[in-house]
């Protein structure tokens, strides 16, 4: 992902992604366009100019170009101006996002994940935010697979007191995913269930992990009454999805989904405000300090908790994935 759709208009954007800068706008009122952010003739950015119709125009020399790169447009000559290009890249609008392939080979649209939940006739109403987080990605998806540190950063937003002496942990290793399992029993409602839960003072929450590759990470949360059957609760889905900036720095586009109360939106505000306490104010702190810790002392990471399991394992797919690539020719 590399931006929310409504952070997308004719104005153009600057946003670096894989420390590759990009320059994003809207052509004709509605089409993404996403170009490498510098301009061929004297490497000025691109986001630095305006759009005018179909095309961007650089702000040092007036030369414009199209949603494919080229320039069709240059006031300096007379001849043919289409030699001169920057890089265009495949972008595509999805679930209120921005999906980019910025790789060298042709666009694999299956890469991006299904995700219904978040589709506009899926039958839910959605929210979200984003935070830019001064870490890397990885340390990011160690944090979002422990779940079991909730209880103790989390107690007034998203944790379960307690949670770690009752909770279930069960992780699946499949090609190419990694699912987390974790069923919490008979607790109160966290925080973040507070503005809307009446049916009982005592729930069973459900929590289903999925990381499909890259950043991409879905969880599936769901109350119920204690004791009852999952098809009797409530379910507030969430996405997570890390775009690493640099190695160190990551773009962090966060969703959430419900299907209860479609109809209130100060409900889907006071879900906001509790997911960005927990993200922006709490997680956020701690995952850059850790960083800094990391890139001053060089400590090695290890691995204890039910957490960990999971997150060794997508840290290992990474791995192997990114070795499998640097050995392809």
């Amino acid at each position: 992902v590399v931006a929310r759709s409504d952070e997308v208009s004719l104005t153009p954007i600057a946003r670096t992604i894989l420390n590759i800068p990009i320059v994003l706008f809207r052509i004709n009122e509605h089409k993404p366009v996403a170009l490498l952010d510098v301009c061929p003739h004297r490497a000025v950015p691109l986001s630095m100019g305006t759009v005018e119709g179909a095309r961007i125009r650089c702000a040092y020399h007036a030369l414009e170009f199209d949603d494919m790169g080229v320039c069709r447009h240059n006031p300096h000559i007379k001849g043919d101006p289409t030699a001169l290009r920057t890089r265009s890249f495949t972008v595509v609008e999805r679930y209120g996002c921005l999906w980019i392939w910025p790789g060298d080979a042709d666009p694999d649209l299956t890469k991006i994940p299904h995700y219904p939940e978040f589709e506009q006739a899926g039958g839910y109403a959605t929210g979200g935010g984003y935070t830019w987080v001064n870490a890397s990605y990885l340390l990011m998806i160690d944090n979002l697979f422990d779940l079991s540190h909730a209880e103790y950063l989390h107690p007034t937003s998203v944790g379960v007191p307690g949670a770690s002496k009752y909770a279930n942990y069960r992780v699946v290793r499949e090609a190419g995913t990694v699912k987390l399992h974790y069923d919490i029993p008979n607790v109160p409602p966290p925080h973040v269930w507070h503005a809307a839960w009446k049916r009982s003072e005592r729930i069973d929450q459900h929590a289903y992990m999925h990381w499909t590759g890259g950043g991409n990470v879905f969880l599936s949360l769901c109350i119920t009454p204690a004791g009852h059957s999952p098809s009797d609760g409530w379910n507030l889905p969430f996405l997570h999805l890390l775009t690493p900036e640099t190695e160190k720095t990551t773009h962090y586009f966060w969703f959430f989904a419900r299907d209860f109360y479609l109809d209130d939106p100060d409900l889907t505000g006071a879900i906001a405000t509790v997911s960005k306490q927990a993200f922006e104010y709490e997680d956020k702190p701690v995952l850059e300090a850790a960083q800094r810790s990391l890139d001053m002392t060089g400590a090695k990471l290890r691995n204890f908790t039910h957490g960990d399991a999971a997150s060794a394992s997508i840290r290992r797919a990474i791995s192997d994935a990114a070795k499998t690539e640097n050995s392809t020719p």
